[in-house]
């Protein structure tokens, strides 16, 4: 009898088996196998059969993938859809391997792709999402040829790139300057309020407001000053924005400030978010998304572990990088 996890034992999604659907009739073969196969080694052993036997038609592919040969040459002698054979059969002499996955605290997760996917297709259980299946069914389209790998032109890549604002159109350089001028009226009232202290960045006595603007405009350009006037709280972060932060992105950033996550963004960085509400698009996204935090990092503050072998740090060893690191 076969050994379930409680995973596995998950009925997979409506959306998932219709991909699911076109995998299987798209692939007579691989919808064999799965349907005949009593238990995933079989399946492991029966693909491996099959698809190994369609690389050794080429004889640099094939090897290159017992590593008999290697290197950059080599590689771009071998097809697309070669690659996709070689990406099958890594994926069958992985298997079973139990790898620590910090995507959920370090539980551990073993690799059994066509298990999942045997599972699926027999009972429409395995615990597969809707992705998976996606993944599956674009990896044997590339398998089987039918769908073609086709290198874009400088043409289409240059029209993908001019569907998306640059920082160096002139709407969006305008726009980031009244985003300057605006943070640099706040960080006058600031000073002149006592709010933040600097005897770096304070001003003399009888400055008229145009020329303390003037002044901070040339302390602009250090990065001593934005580290001194990074901005520190979510009501503060707002204010910046010209309030244009939601209800329930200040929410999540008290929360996130109650939490203890720290909060740290300086000016320039603000000067490049986009505040116009009418008028957001997601040219900012990456910075926003650095600056924001999200509920998905409240939930997991405390428990997020380096990903990087060389963030993995020991009172008085090397890191990864050879870098020994101060432990106060």
């Amino acid at each position: 009898m076969a050994n379930y996890s409680a995973e596995e034992k998950v009925q997979i999604s409506n959306k998932s088996q219709v991909v699911l659907n076109k995998i299987l009739d798209e692939n007579p073969i691989l919808q064999e196998i799965l349907l005949k196969s009593e238990s995933d080694e079989e399946v492991n052993q029966s693909l491996k059969i099959w698809v190994e036997s369609e690389l050794k038609k080429s004889e640099i592919a094939y090897q290159y993938y017992r590593k008999d040969v290697s290197g950059r040459k080599i590689f771009e002698k071998i097809k697309w859809q070669e690659v996709a054979a070689i990406r099958i059969l890594d994926y069958i002499s992985h298997s079973n391997q139990v790898y620590v996955d910090l995507n959920v605290r370090g539980q551990k997760r073993t690799n059994t792709p066509f298990r999942i996917l045997w599972l699926a297709a027999k009972n429409g259980t395995g615990g597969g999402k809707y992705y998976f299946f996606v993944d599956m069914l674009e990896l044997f389209r590339q398998f089987s040829g039918s769908k073609k790998f086709k290198m874009p032109s400088r043409e289409q890549i240059d029209h993908w790139m001019n569907n998306h604002p640059s920082g160096l159109d002139s709407d969006i350089i305008e726009k980031r300057k009244k985003n300057k001028n605006r943070i640099i009226d706040i960080i006058v009232d600031l000073i002149d309020s006592g709010k933040v202290k600097s005897v770096k960045y304070s001003f003399a006595p009888g400055l008229d407001r145009n020329q303390k603007i003037r002044l901070v405009n040339e302390w602009w350009n250090s990065k001593l000053f934005h580290l001194k006037f990074a901005i520190r709280t979510p009501e503060l972060l707002n204010k910046m924005l010209n309030n244009s932060l939601s209800a329930e992105t200040m929410e999540t950033l008290k929360e996130a400030e109650a939490q203890g996550i720290p909060f740290f963004v300086n000016p320039y960085y603000l000067s490049l978010l986009n505040i116009d509400k009418k008028r957001r698009s997601y040219s900012d996204a990456a910075i926003r998304d650095y600056i924001i935090y999200s509920k998905e990092l409240i939930n997991e503050f405390g428990h997020i572990v380096a990903w990087e072998k060389e963030d993995i740090v020991e009172p008085g060893k090397p890191n990864a990088a050879g870098w020994l690191l101060p432990s106060e």
